[in-house]
């Protein structure tokens, strides 16, 4: 069942009455209207959601199961949602604007995806080891060697890391929940889920199947709470590790409040991505792939989205024509219309924080090439035209902040070494691009990219590969089967180099592979 009216918690595996009459109202960007709520939490709702969190992982068998075992209640979920995903894609167009087509081809089926998958790496996932070592080897000849044992026989475990806090972003609320919760529970973690403020209602739905499919309670607690108590819950005493995607400033802060209390944390963050067009690209490719990796997709609400296109500088008008008459050709309207490749952006504060930095960037001598106005024909919602930035050099602001809106801008390179060092040059380094006939010699030039993410000749988001950022975009990685590491803490348990480790312990348990391993 799908619902847009929420007056609870889901806490301890079954919906919980709040501590106030607080509410996040939810609005549609493309009316402007309410569709629907849900309560925000008190500390003492929040303390309640880490208490069965707690619960699960230090009184339930959660943590003692295989993570095949985990694996299969993720499966059940899988299913659950992609049950419900035509609903869900509606109730996610509604709340965040994105398009229908998105909603159903991404936002309603990357949840599915990914808890499938890592379920699949559950089965072989390895969290134990065995470690018969001597390095006597490489102690030199000193008179240490023979009097401090050099030898060892150890079992390594990986254990989960235990309650983590999950901190979605808005603009793929429920695919970020799922690619975040998937890992830290085949670990063998529980966790508390803080809802998205703009578009809750999608997250709060996972509450509805959880319940339906009977998941272990208290694994799995989903709460919306305000600034306050959010931080609340970052540093909450029962909170082991957090996870979190969003703004980089957010993020500095939850770095730093983690790094206080020696607490892991998974941050994913902001991007200003690059995509050099060297002089030898194909027109015909560059320009479609990269409108759809910028304002086509998500209304430009994308930590990916290239949004720097390095163009060489004899080429540039062409582009900058080339460009305008794509984005210009761009249907702007109703998300829910087939046709409708941009939508609203998620609130009327955020529409205005775009015009703001267009504003800016006309001040220090930019040009608004095309687009850059709320649409005449849409008196209701939250909408911006595609705006192409041109005239813009990298040292503007333009072109060091994150826009997070479908403004693109065209930066002039003199040849690719000049390209890489713009690219190089920001605060930034999540994902990036590169565009040349010669796609070998692309890869040499993402090497010299300091960005977690590259393409070459296109954009493309590997989900069976790690994700993360260089520099301010971010520390730790998401996807892939490191992802699973993340959320999990080696133990080493040793024992008389003389003796035998016992069969019992070591049965069926494989040995490690290194230098100085001698079993």
């Amino acid at each position: 069942m799908i619902d847009r009216e929420f007056t609870g918690f889901f806490i301890g595996g079954s919906w919980r009455k709040t501590s106030s009459d607080d509410r996040f109202e939810v609005i549609s960007p493309a009316s402007g209207k309410p569709i629907g709520s849900v309560s925000a939490a008190t500390e003492a709702d929040i303390d309640a959601a880490v208490a069965a969190a707690r619960e699960a992982f230090g009184g339930s068998d959660w943590p003692k199961l295989t993570p095949a075992q985990r694996g299969e209640y993720l499966v059940r979920l899988a299913a659950a949602i992609a049950a419900h995903g035509e609903e869900l894609a509606e109730l996610i167009t509604d709340e965040l604007g994105c398009s229908h087509l998105l909603s159903q081809v991404y936002q309603a089926v990357a949840p599915v995806m990914s808890l499938n998958y890592v379920a699949e790496v559950a089965k072989s996932l390895q969290t134990s080891e065995l470690r018969v070592s001597d390095l006597s080897a490489f102690a030199g000849s000193g008179d240490a060697v023979g009097v401090i044992p050099m030898a060892g026989k150890s079992l390594v475990v990986k254990e989960p890391v235990g309650v983590v806090a999950v901190f979605p972003a808005y603009n793929f609320a429920l695919p970020a929940v799922a690619q975040k919760i998937g890992p830290a529970l085949v670990a063998g973690c529980t966790v508390v889920v803080k809802a998205t403020e703009p578009n809750p209602l999608a997250i709060f739905n996972l509450g509805n199947l959880l319940q339906e499919i009977g998941f272990p309670a208290g694994v799995i607690n989903i709460v919306a709470a305000r600034a306050g108590e959010s931080e609340y819950l970052v540093g909450h005493p029962g909170v082991d590790m957090v996870s979190f995607t969003g703004s980089t400033e957010v993020g500095k802060k939850i770095g730093a409040a983690c790094g206080e209390l020696i607490r892991p944390v998974v941050l994913e963050l902001g991007g200003k991505s690059a995509a050099i067009v060297l002089s030898d690209a194909d027109p015909e490719i560059v320009v479609p792939t990269l409108v759809g990796a910028s304002v086509a997709t998500n209304s430009g609400q994308s930590c990916v989205a290239q949004t720097r296109f390095l163009v060489p500088e004899e080429q540039y008008e062409f582009y900058a024509d080339a460009f305008t008459r794509a984005f210009e050709a761009l249907k702007v309207g109703d998300p829910r219309d087939a046709d409708t490749v941009v939508g609203p952006v998620v609130t009327r504060s955020h529409l205005e924080r775009i015009e703001a930095h267009l504003a800016r960037a006309v001040e220090q001598g930019a040009t608004i090439r095309t687009g850059g106005r709320r649409p005449v024909h849409l008196s209701e919602g939250w909408y911006i035209e595609p705006t192409l930035v041109t005239g813009v050099t990298n040292d503007m602001d333009i072109a060091q902040n994150e826009i997070f809106g479908p403004v693109a801008v065209l930066i002039a390179h003199n040849g690719e070494d000049d390209a890489v060092r713009i690219a190089n040059q920001s605060r930034y380094g999540l994902a990036g691009s590169v565009f040349t006939a010669d796609s070998a010699h692309g890869f040499e030039v993402a090497r010299r990219i300091r960005t977690g993410t590259f393409s070459v000749n296109t954009f493309a988001a590997d989900l069976g590969s790690p994700f993360g950022g260089y520099k301010e975009s971010g520390l730790g990685r998401e996807h892939g089967v490191g992802a699973v590491q993340e959320y999990l803490l080696q133990k080493t348990i040793s024992i008389d180099p003389s003796l035998d480790l016992p069969e019992e312990v070591v049965s069926g348990v494989p040995v490690g592979h290194g230098p100085g391993i001698t079993a």
